[in-house]
């Protein structure tokens, strides 16, 4: 079992010398006899309660990059710069640190800073092989790991702007040529689950635990997807054992977290949370929702208010550019929808997807056949599907009519309207659709759907509406009966 760090004795106060002495004492007594990951945790401490301490930071910034924290440890010692400009050697970790994770272009500028500045320094020597190194490798770096990387970074780029099937064909092109790329598999899970394929998800997932035992991303999947798939108490016994876990990375660790306050371990998801945030870290643009969460749940009122309120988070937010057009949530909602909800409901959920006019919406469409058996339903979609690739349609006529109908009436309404919680306004339209309405006149249909919307609001007048159209109130008034007769039997 993990130890508990922080009770191991009664500290000083944390900002004293003193427990800053105390916290580095531990963590060289723990590097020493092998304990990794309790050096990292005081060293951290040591480095908090004495920021002035450029031995510590250097110490600190080796360690993390033993424990595999290297983007951290570049963090940390670009902070031994900021205390200590004569501190050339920062610049020579920073390189060396750079080139390991194949970051050659800021390796090679860290490298030619310190020959610029130290001329005779103790890694002067290192720091030209190491740039003839990195010249090497750019030379001849591996294509196959330049095109993993990019497929996997699109992919992600994909699911992050809720393009799902395009991250499914890019996630499945990745694992036909890197089988064991078990990132991969993970995210593909997930895009499964957001497009309504609950099972395929949890197969994926099982098959990365069967081939990756442990594989601690795929655990966190399992339990996030059964939360999400409603199986609350599953999911809080399988992550009863991951309390007790704490990774070295930073991204995972955060993970591990939200996932913990997600499913109800509060307390532990705060301790991780609260320590990663002295640490500087930030995650998302939801680190402050989950900490202030966290800090609730766990009786910290007045804290959670000020991360909740913490002007940091919110400028972080502010920065996460929002449309819902490529909200990952929206999207799935709308295929899952059209997966699972009723007939009419898919009409106004196709009519949806379809405005979105891009290519995910005409992958969303051909999910229709396999969804529903309602000809009215498919022939609909077909009639969308058309109008996105601007191909005639060439079934039923009266769905063309009523396509366009409908369209001939959004241009009048405004989309927040439309989309409004009121929403009755596709709703009608599917109603009527469903019930077999001729929507004869064309002209008419939309004026009718706009004064059936509207009148039940701001009591718009039959010959304002009608003279909108260019129509006669007569034929106004003739085709908002029909309407009325349909939706009464309906």
């Amino acid at each position: 079992m993990e130890a508990n760090y922080e009770a191991v004795m009664t500290l000083p106060e944390p900002e004293s010398p003193l427990a800053a002495e105390l916290h580095y004492y531990r963590g060289r007594r723990a590097l020493r006899e092998g304990r990794l990951d309790e050096a990292t945790f005081f060293m951290a401490e040591a480095t908090a309660a004495a920021t002035h301490r450029v031995d510590y930071h250097k110490q600190y910034a080796e360690l993390l990059f033993e424990v595999g924290e290297v983007y951290h440890a570049n963090d940390v010692w670009k902070r031994v710069l900021e205390l200590d400009e004569t501190a050339t050697e920062a610049l020579y970790h920073l390189a060396s640190n750079c080139a390991y994770v194949s970051q050659y272009e800021e390796a090679a500028h860290y490298a030619s800073e310190y020959l610029a500045r130290d001329t005779k320094g103790h890694f002067r020597e290192a720091v030209q092989s190491l740039l003839e190194l990195i010249e090497l490798e750019q030379e001849l770096e591996d294509e196959e790991e330049d095109e993993l990387i990019t497929w996997h970074t699109e992919a992600q780029r994909q699911i992050d702007k809720g393009r799902l099937f395009a991250a499914k064909a890019t996630l499945e092109r990745l694992i036909g040529q890197y089988p064991s790329f078990w990132p991969a598999y993970n995210n593909l899970s997930v895009v499964s689950f957001y497009l309504g394929d609950d099972q395929a998800a949890f197969r994926t997932l099982e098959y990365v635990l069967d081939q990756n035992p442990g594989n601690l991303h795929a655990i966190l999947n399992t339990i996030l997807l059964l939360h999400e798939a409603g199986q609350s108490e599953v999911a809080l016994q399988l992550s009863t054992p991951l309390t007790r876990v704490r990774p070295l990375q930073f991204d995972l660790r955060y993970k591990l977290a939200t996932t913990l306050a997600l499913v109800g371990h509060y307390d532990r998801a705060y301790e991780e949370l609260r320590l990663l945030k002295d640490r500087g870290f930030r995650g998302d643009s939801l680190f402050g929702h989950w900490l202030s969460v966290s800090a609730y749940k766990t009786g910290r009122l007045e804290e959670a208010a000020t991360y909740l309120n913490n002007e940091e988070m919110k400028q972080f937010e502010e920065k996460q550019s929002f449309d819902i057009r490529e909200n990952l949530e929206f999207r799935s909602a709308l295929v899952q929808g059209l997966r699972q909800e009723s007939d009419l409901a898919r009409i106004e959920i196709i009519r949806i997807i379809c405005n979105l006019k891009d290519d995910e919406a005409f992958e969303a469409l051909a999910l229709t056949n396999a969804v529903t058996e309602n000809e009215t339903v498919r022939a609909f979609a077909e009639m969308c599907r058309a109008d996105l690739c601007q191909q005639p349609f060439k079934g039923d006529v009266r769905i063309k009519r009523a396509f366009d109908a409908l369209v001939l009436a959004e241009a009048h309404v405004s989309e927040a309207e439309r989309m409004s919680l009121e929403g009755d306004f596709y709703e009608r339209f599917a109603t009527l659709l469903l019930s077999d309405e001729s929507f004869m006149d064309v002209t008419a249909s939309a004026a009718a759907l706009i004064w059936m919307f509207y009148t039940k609001r701001d009591a718009l007048i039959l010959e304002d509406c009608a003279n909108a159209f260019h129509l006669s109130v007569d034929t106004l008034t003739e085709t908002v009966r029909s309407f009325k007769r349909t939706l009464e039997q309906a």
